[in-house]
């Protein structure tokens, strides 16, 4: 990491002005589908796709030799009847990822700065960096997003912040009012906000509520969401970003260099998952049950912090190195998700699975703990 920018932040600021490059690509576990392992470690649902997104996946398959909508016209249609938006407000990409470097690609042009948040998801700094951009990084407050700090970054100067919400891996969650405040402040900066809600969908509309209110508006938002989390299409890749025309426009013109993006399994299923709102209830249901189990069989464990979150993982604050704990974890074929690359270095993040995976997680934990001489 590189730093040859001579403009920096204001003076009393913790933010980092760099410009920096990508790392060496650093392939995560093996073990992911070997038999008996117990996957907490990427936030998958548990719960497995909607039945008639199996349905819609087998109705595909005899149309397979021929490519997909490249406009996604028909799943933009039903996102967009969902939001109260126009169709031609919905870009459709492969995933959070890919929309991510969309934006990156479109916004961050010249000498652009792309903002993100310490202690984040690293898509969010790779996605500002795959361009060459200066990234601006302003720190966490307490595990949440500095809405003041972000506020005044997004006032000073045209920047595109890229933010988590409900934040990963922390699981916290800006309210309205805040979301309101850094909307304001993108408005009067010339500034854009990139809000990834890639967990928005498990929150209830009393703990945390999208910002496509504020797309509706036409202010500058773009808002990211996925089928790979509480829809179960994670091994499809599918995910869309809402926004005004005009920038919706501007991502589109980039998204049609890719052409077929988005393949045809995955169009068909998502508009069908999309339909099953019933499967959605059921799904953020179970995964609230399967928390509340798991702070349960924690809460007398001393060696191991975490509080309830309106996302499907925990993130549990241990007593010692979270890397070796994960790789203990490993050997025992219990897969979870060290944070020390996001600045969290005794901290997991842990998916919310079966109420039986969490039990043997604790298990594991507990054996270890006492191999490291904790009661």
């Amino acid at each position: 990491m590189t730093s040859t920018d001579q403009q920096l932040p204001a003076p009393g600021s913790t933010a980092m002005l760099e410009r920096c490059t990508l790392p060496p690509f650093t392939p995560g576990s093996q073990t992911f589908d070997l038999p008996g392992v117990i996957r907490l470690a990427q936030n998958e649902s548990i719960h497995g796709p909607s039945p008639a997104a199996v349905a819609a996946i087998a109705a595909e398959a005899g149309r397979a030799h021929r490519y997909p909508d490249a406009t996604a016209a028909t799943l933009a249609g039903r996102v967009a009847e969902t939001y109260g938006l126009r169709p031609e407000q919905v870009v459709v990409g492969n995933g959070v990822d890919e929309l991510l470097l969309f934006c990156a690609v479109t916004f961050l042009t010249g000498d652009a700065i792309g903002m993100v948040t310490g202690n984040t998801y690293p898509g969010h700094w790779s996605a500002v960096d795959s361009v060459g951009a200066r990234r601006l990084t302003v720190p966490l407050r307490g595990n949440r997003i500095d809405v003041p700090a972000v506020a005044a970054a997004l006032r000073g100067r045209p920047i595109t912040a890229f933010l988590c919400n409900p934040h990963n891996p922390t699981g916290t969650v800006l309210t309205a009012e805040e979301v309101a405040v850094l909307v304001e402040a993108a408005e009067r900066g010339g500034s854009l906000l990139v809000l990834d809600e890639a967990y928005m969908d498990f929150a209830e509309p009393d703990q945390a509520r999208s910002a496509a209110e504020h797309v509706r508006k036409g202010a500058p938002v773009i808002v990211l969401r996925t089928f790979s989390k509480l829809h179960g299409l994670a091994g499809l890749r599918c995910g869309y970003a809402l926004a005004s025309p005009g920038l919706a426009d501007r991502l589109r013109r980039v998204k049609h260099v890719t052409v077929y993006n988005v393949n045809r399994y995955a169009l068909a299923a998502a508009e069908a998952s999309l339909g099953d709102t019933a499967f959605a209830d059921t799904v953020r249901a179970r995964t609230r049950a399967a928390m509340a189990h798991f702070l349960t069989a924690i809460e007398d464990l001393p060696w191991i912090r975490a509080q309830a979150t309106v996302t499907n993982f925990l993130h549990c604050e241990l007593d010692w190195d979270a890397l070796l704990v994960s790789q203990e974890l490993q050997q025992r074929s219990v897969l979870v998700r060290p944070c020390a690359d996001m600045g969290f270095p005794r901290h997991i993040r842990v998916s919310v699975g079966t109420e039986e995976e969490l039990d043997q997680l604790v298990a594991a934990l507990t054996e270890i703990a006492t191999e490291l001489g904790q009661p």
